[in-house]
Parts: structure tokens; C-alpha cells; sequence
């Protein structure tokens, strides 16, 4: 009797989804995955005389698939100079053509596809971002970006942004982006690309353009990724304004829960155009990454381009040595210092 009941409602649906042309599914849509991050530091400044304890940074990030495309969006709280700011960090829409599949148009704002370090704490390998994500290339845009897998060892992405780390653009005028991601093999990943666009305030005059190529190297205990940023801008007939850098990080699995990260990072500012001073920033950062667990899938699972899935808790400490060619570091008199040294405990998160 329960049996033919059922058959006869079923019979009935299909009627009259029939009557109406519409699809009949009894699969479940897919559900919103939400992840995030959470993030603690401990921080002692020599030069500053100041040691803090920070509850300092909370993302929360949403998954959406729908058919061919998908939404992706983070919101990020964070705390800069003791105030609480919740920002918009990530918000992608992605789509990808049923019979093109190796074309890819996303839109809204996105990690800028340059370099190695990320601007998220469970992206990176050491506890401090180096001069060269700071100053010599961006971090974020806002705009539209174009991706095509051409091979499984060839990517290339062309996009137009409103400007470097701009969420609504300070010009009329659009910065130009390209890249070329190449694997010449499993274990090493290059990538070349430029930046072409105006930068300053309420002008369209003065474009910049940077030229940036990175290099990953995973061989399983050992985790090398490079970045060298050259660039320029336009000065009128003052002659171009020009900075160049390089940052090299290293990690190394000492046992299946411990590893030792260090990085070098130098940058030049010849005419003071990102710092505001005619300088070279030197710093050099050591520390250990105690982990533990493995993160669920998701937006943060692995280091980009790399094996190495990112754990569920880590806790990093880190010392680190900056140097300046001119007085640069602001002390606790305000006076400025031509070198810092900086010892940070970071606790990280991930759900």
C-alpha cells in the first residue's frame, strides 16, 4: 500500500512538472561552504620600545557554486592602530563557459595573480610580509580578469583593475595587467608578469608600469619561492621614477610537525617614490612554524603552487632584522632609526 502511495505521488509530480516545462530534481542544491581564519600575535618592537598582545584578525569566507559559475566572497576584520575595520577583502563572481572550459571571466576583487607572498596569514610561510609585497607591486585589484589554460603546465590571465590596492579607482584611467604562469616540471612553478597604468591621485599622467616574474620550488621538505619586482613611472621631463627589489623565502620540514622559515628581502627605492624616502630597505627573517592537523578543503588549503596543505593551527614565531641607507624606522621619541629589529609569536587558525 506505502509503496503504490509513493509511485502515485511521484506519478503526480512528473505530471505536473510536465505541465509546467519544468526540470524535476530531487538532488539538493549545493550548499554555501563558509570557511575562515582567525589570527593572535604577540609583538615586540625594539626600536618602538613596545610589546603588544593582538587579537588582531578574523576572515570569514563564502563558497557558492551555481551551475558554470561561482561566487566567492571574504569579509575581513582586522585591527590597524588599535581601531577595529571590517573590509570587503575578496568578492569574485566566476564563470566558465560549458563548451570552453578552458576559459575562465571572473569580476569584483581579487588577489592580485603576482608574486609569491599573499596578503591572508595562512597563505604565507613566515609571520611578517617583506618589503616587496608592501611597496613594490600590489596586492589587491578591483576590476575584471580574463584567465585561459592553454596546457596543465601553461596559464596565462590578462585583466583590467582600477589600480594598485584601490577599491574604487583614483583616476579616470584603468591599470593593465598580464601574466604567463609556466611548469617546466612537477616541482617548479615561473611566472612572468606586467603592469601597465596610472597610479596617482586625480590624474591620468604619471603611468607606471612594473615588470614582475616569481619562481616556486617544491621538492617536500623543501618549500623555495622568489620575487623580483622591477618598475617605473613616468615623471614628466624630470626622467622616470624607478624601484627595484627581490624577496627569496625558504622553509624546511624538520619533522612532520615543525619547520624552519627564513627569508631575505631587499628593496630600492632610488628616487623615494613608494616610501617617500630615497632609500634601500634590507631585512632578513628567521623563525620556526610549529602545525598541527590538516585544514578542511577549501579557498585555504594549500600554499599556492606548492603540496603543502596548509594545517588547522600553527604557531610561528619569527626575529627579524631590518636596515635602512636612510633613517627610516620610526622610534619611541619619533625620531627615525636606520635599522629595527622586530620578534613577532603569531597564532593562526583555520575553519
Amino acid at each position: 500500500m506505502r509503496s503504490a502511495l509513493c509511485s502515485v505521488l511521484v506519478c503526480g509530480v512528473a505530471i505536473s512538472a510536465a505541465a509546467q516545462e519544468r526540470v524535476v530534481t530531487f538532488e539538493e542544491p549545493p550548499p554555501v561552504t563558509v570557511t575562515g581564519f582567525a589570527v593572535g600575535r604577540a609583538d615586540y618592537g625594539r626600536v618602538a620600545r613596545a610589546n603588544t598582545f593582538t587579537a588582531g584578525k578574523i576572515g570569514l569566507s563564502l563558497f557558492k557554486p551555481v551551475g558554470s559559475a561561482y561566487l566567492f566572497a571574504q569579509l575581513t576584520t582586522a585591527l590597524d592602530g588599535g581601531v577595529a575595520s571590517t573590509d570587503i577583502d575578496n568578492l569574485l563572481v566566476s564563470w566558465t563557459p560549458q563548451h570552453a572550459n578552458r576559459w575562465a571571466l571572473a569580476f569584483g576583487r581579487f588577489d592580485a595573480p603576482i608574486g609569491f607572498e599573499r596578503d591572508d596569514e595562512p597563505l604565507n610561510l613566515i609571520a611578517t610580509n617583506s618589503f616587496n609585497f608592501t611597496y613594490a607591486r600590489p596586492s589587491k585589484l578591483t576590476g575584471v580578469q580574463v584567465h585561459y589554460t592553454a596546457s596543465p603546465r601553461l596559464d596565462v590571465w590578462a585583466a583590467a583593475a582600477n589600480g594598485w590596492d584601490v577599491v574604487t579607482d583614483n583616476n579616470r584611467g584603468k591599470t593593465a595587467l598580464a601574466r604567463a604562469q609556466w611548469i617546466p616540471m612537477p616541482w617548479v612553478t615561473l611566472g612572468v608578469t606586467g603592469a601597465y597604468g596610472p597610479e596617482r591621485d586625480a590624474t591620468d599622467a604619471h603611468q607606471r608600469s612594473l615588470f614582475s616574474s616569481d619562481l616556486t620550488v617544491d621538492r617536500g621538505r623543501l618549500i623555495v619561492g622568489a620575487e623580483l619586482n622591477a618598475g617605473r613611472e613616468q615623471n614628466g621631463g624630470a626622467g622616470a621614477l624607478t624601484w627595484r627589489g627581490v624577496a627569496a623565502t625558504a622553509f624546511w620540514r624538520v619533522t612532520r610537525n615543525l619547520g624552519l622559515a627564513a627569508r631575505y628581502d631587499q628593496m630600492e627605492d632610488s628616487d623615494g617614490l613608494l616610501t617617500g624616502t630615497s632609500q634601500i630597505l634590507r631585512s632578513v627573517t628567521v623563525g620556526p612554524m610549529w602545525y598541527f592537523s590538516s585544514a578542511s578543503e577549501g579557498i585555504f588549503s594549500n600554499i599556492e603552487h606548492t603540496r603543502f596543505h596548509l594545517p588547522q593551527i600553527a604557531l610561528r614565531g619569527a626575529v627579524r632584522a631590518d636596515w635602512s641607507s636612510q633613517p627610516f624606522f620610526t622610534d619611541a621619541s619619533g625620531a627615525l632609526q636606520g635599522s629595527d629589529t622586530k620578534a613577532v609569536l603569531e597564532l593562526v587558525y583555520i575553519f
